[in-house]
């Protein structure tokens, strides 16, 4: 499990770098935050973890962070890109072999 997790954020991190720190909107609200580089985010100058903050819009004791985050430029869910991001690696990995 704890592995997993470090996977997770790690992948998040890579996610995140390819974004070029936009911003980052509660899917189905109008909340929006800076994302940071280290995958956090400003918001009313303070910066929050994303779990966090997500967790503050909805009054939920967590949140899927992947789900309810969606970059603002895109308008995809972090979800969405990182699915696309793994199919990316996938597909260069695939060229390296």
């Amino acid at each position: 499990m704890i592995l997993l997790k470090k996977s997770m954020r790690l992948t998040l991190k890579n996610i995140v770098a390819n974004l070029n720190w936009g911003s980052i909107i509660a899917k189905g609200r109008e909340d929006e935050g800076k994302l940071l580089a280290n995958g956090s985010v400003m918001v009313d100058g303070k910066e929050k973890s994303m779990q966090v903050w997500l967790k503050e819009i909805y009054g939920w004791s967590s949140v899927q962070t992947y789900v309810f985050a969606v970059h603002k430029e895109s308008g995809k869910t972090l979800s969405q890109i990182r699915e696309e991001y793994m199919e990316q690696q996938a597909k260069k990995t695939a060229e390296e072999a």
